[in-house]
């Protein structure tokens, strides 16, 4: 199966709802919630992985403002559950990434940062540690559903 990485169009909306109701069902309106980071471009970067169909989807926030030297927020990854375990959610986030890149130059700025915050029992951390460089810096206790671990991948 080939499987695209590109930023996310309206067109994608529906499948990357289904996804993010999949990823996370306490959650509610997910169609919406990624309506609306579509529309907060070019702070907000979202893309998604396709193949015939939505596979998975990621949200780059850029932090505090448009500045020379960019921080990003890795402010969500999620990706299929039958599609799970296939390096998805590594492509997403590194080829994303290179887009975002570009999207930085285009606005002359680079990258300094990425923050990354996740439950502090998520098996993703070890996705974050070996595709951004992104290391453990607090733990902020019962910040959502549990502890959170905030990571921190310096110049990426």
């Amino acid at each position: 199966m080939d499987i695209i990485i590109r930023p996310m169009t309206r067109a994608d909306l529906d499948g990357a709802a289904r996804v993010h109701q999949m990823a996370f069902p306490r959650q509610r309106r997910s169609r919406l919630w990624l309506e609306c980071n579509l529309n907060g471009f070019p702070r907000m970067l979202p893309y998604v992985a396709v193949a015939d169909f939505c596979l998975g989807y990621v949200l780059w926030v850029q932090k505090s403002g448009f500045r020379p030297e960019a921080v990003l927020e890795l402010d969500q990854l999620a990706v299929l559950p039958e599609a799970r375990s296939r390096g998805i959610g590594r492509r997403l986030l590194e080829e994303s990434l290179a887009g975002v890149r570009l999207v930085l130059a285009e606005q002359q700025s680079v990258l300094k940062s990425v923050l990354v915050s996740t439950r502090a029992d998520n098996d993703a951390q070890r996705l974050y540690q070996a595709a951004l460089g992104a290391r453990v810096e607090a733990v902020i206790s019962g910040l959502y559903s549990a502890d959170e671990v905030l990571m921190v991948a310096r110049t990426p």
